[in-house]
C-alpha cells in the first residue's frame, strides 16, 4: 500500500506540473476580483478530486473507506430533457418521460450536502434547451461559490449564453462532441448541427479573449465509435483550431469508449494501437493537449476494484434517485436498478436524506467492500461496471 502511494503522487506530480501556471493564475485572478470562497474550493477541486485534478486524498479513501469525509462533490442529473436522437444513447431509446429538475427540487438536493464545494451537472439530458431554469441553477450555484462544471453540445451556446457563462465564472465546459467533420457528426449527433457547435466554440472563446476572461475553461470529450475512430487524430486539429485563441495553457481532450447495449451494439468499435498512436503524436505536436484515454483501445487495462472510490461522488438523478456512481445508470439500464439504486438498498433524496444513509450501517457495509476487492451486487448486475475489472466470484450478493 505505501509503494503504491508513493507512485500515486509521483505519477499525480508529473501529470499536474504542466497546469500549474495556468491553475495559479487562476486562483490569482479569482482572489483579485474579491472571490476567496470561489478560489478556495476551485483550489480544493483541483487538488483533491480525481476528475479535476489530484485526488490528492484518494490512496487514504483506498486503504480506509471510512476516512472519506462527507461528500464535497456530487453529480446531478437535472434534466432529461433532450431532442437529439444520438444512436450511441440511452435516451433514445427510452419509453420515459422526459423532466426538468425544477429549482425547489434541487435546492432541496443541494441543501442534503451543506460541505458541498463542488458539483457536476452531467446525466442524460440536454441542460441549455430549457436555459431559462439551466442559468437559474448555475446562477444559485454561483452564488454558493461552487466549483462548476457541466456537459453541453454548445448547440443553445449563442453569443448572449456564453457572455452569461463567463459573468458567472463556471469553471469548465465538457464539450459533448463525437467528430471531426460534418458527415460523421451528422450521423451520430443526430439532431445537431456541426457547423453551429463549432461557431458557438470559436465565439466562446473570442469572447473569453477579448474580455481577459480565465474562465470557462473548455474541455472536450469525445465518445469512440464505429464511424468516427479514424476521426481521432483528425479531431486533434479540429480542437486546435478551436482553442488556439484560448488564454488556457492545456486543454483536456478524453476520448472514450462507447458503453455498448442491446440498441447501440452495432457502434462497438474496435481501435487500432497506431490510431491512438497518431492521436497522441499530434497532441504533442501542438503541445497546449493533455489526451486522456478511457477504455481505449479496449477494456484490458481495467483497474482492481479495490481501487475504486467512486462512491465518495454520489451522483443523483433527476428523479431523484441516488446511486453511488454515474457509471452504474449508463447501459440503457435504469429501469433494471429502480427501486434498488445501492443494489441491497435504495436511496431517493427526495424522500431520504443522504445524512442519514452516509452514516448508516448498511452504507457503510457497502463502501468497505472495495478495500477488500469485494464487488456489490449492484456494480455487477445488470451489467458489470465498465470502469473496474471485476470478476464475478469477487461480487457479495448481501451487500
Amino acid at each position: 500500500m505505501i509503494g503504491r502511494g508513493v507512485d500515486y503522487y509521483i505519477d499525480v506530480f508529473r501529470g499536474a506540473l504542466p497546469f500549474v501556471p495556468h491553475l495559479l493564475n487562476q486562483i490569482l485572478y479569482l482572489l483579485k476580483i474579491g472571490k476567496p470562497t470561489e478560489a478556495l474550493n476551485f483550489l480544493w477541486a483541483h487538488a483533491f478530486e480525481k476528475e479535476e485534478g489530484a485526488a490528492l486524498a484518494e490512496p487514504f479513501y483506498r486503504r480506509n473507506p471510512d476516512w472519506a469525509p462527507y461528500p464535497k462533490r456530487i453529480e446531478l442529473e437535472v434534466s432529461t430533457q433532450c431532442s437529439l436522437r444520438c444512436p450511441k444513447c440511452e435516451h433514445t431509446y427510452w419509453k420515459e418521460p422526459q423532466k426538468m429538475m425544477t429549482m425547489k427540487e434541487f435546492k432541496h438536493i443541494i441543501e442534503q450536502f451543506p460541505t458541498l464545494r463542488a458539483i457536476s451537472l452531467s446525466g442524460i439530458g440536454h441542460g441549455m434547451e430549457r436555459k431559462d431554469v439551466y442559468l437559474k441553477i448555475i446562477e444559485y450555484l454561483r452564488k454558493k461559490s461552487l466549483f462548476i462544471q457541466f456537459f453541453d453540445t454548445l448547440l443553445f451556446v449563442d453569443e448572449k449564453t456564453a457572455e452569461k457563462l463567463i459573468d458567472l465564472r463556471v469553471n469548465k465546459i465538457w464539450m459533448s462532441i463525437d467528430a471531426a467533420t460534418p458527415e460523421t457528426y451528422k450521423k451520430l449527433q443526430v439532431g445537431s448541427d456541426f457547423n453551429v457547435v463549432i461557431k458557438n466554440a470559436k465565439k466562446l472563446i473570442e469572447l473569453k479573449r477579448k474580455r481577459k476572461a480565465l474562465f470557462p475553461d473548455l474541455e472536450f470529450h469525445y465518445i469512440v465509435q464505429k464511424p468516427n475512430v479514424k476521426e481521432m487524430p483528425d479531431f486533434i486539429d479540429l480542437a486546435y483550431e478551436i482553442t488556439r485563441e484560448d488564454p488556457t495553457i492545456l486543454t483536456t481532450i478524453q476520448f472514450t469508449r462507447l458503453i455498448p447495449f442491446k440498441e447501440n451494439s452495432h457502434l462497438i468499435p474496435t481501435v487500432p494501437q497506431e490510431i491512438v498512436d497518431e492521436t497522441t503524436r499530434r497532441a504533442k505536436k501542438y503541445g497546449n493537449f493533455r489526451v486522456e484515454f478511457c477504455n481505449v483501445p479496449d477494456y484490458s487495462d481495467r483497474l482492481s476494484v479495490s481501487e475504486c472510490t467512486a462512491w465518495t461522488v454520489p451522483f443523483i438523478t433527476v428523479e431523484g434517485d441516488c446511486y453511488p456512481c454515474c457509471s452504474l445508470t449508463e447501459g440503457n439500464i435504469r429501469h433494471k436498478l429502480k427501486g434498488k439504486t445501492f443494489g441491497t438498498f435504495d436511496v431517493n433524496l427526495f424522500r431520504d436524506d443522504f445524512r442519514d444513509v452516509w452514516y448508516s450501517d448498511r452504507f457503510r457495509k457497502f463502501v468497505r467492500a472495495f478495500n477488500k476487492n469485494i464487488c456489490p451486487k449492484v456494480c455487477y448486475y445488470p451489467r458489470p461496471c465498465p470502469i473496474f475489472n471485476i470478476n464475478k466470484e469477487q461480487v457479495d450478493e448481501t451487500i
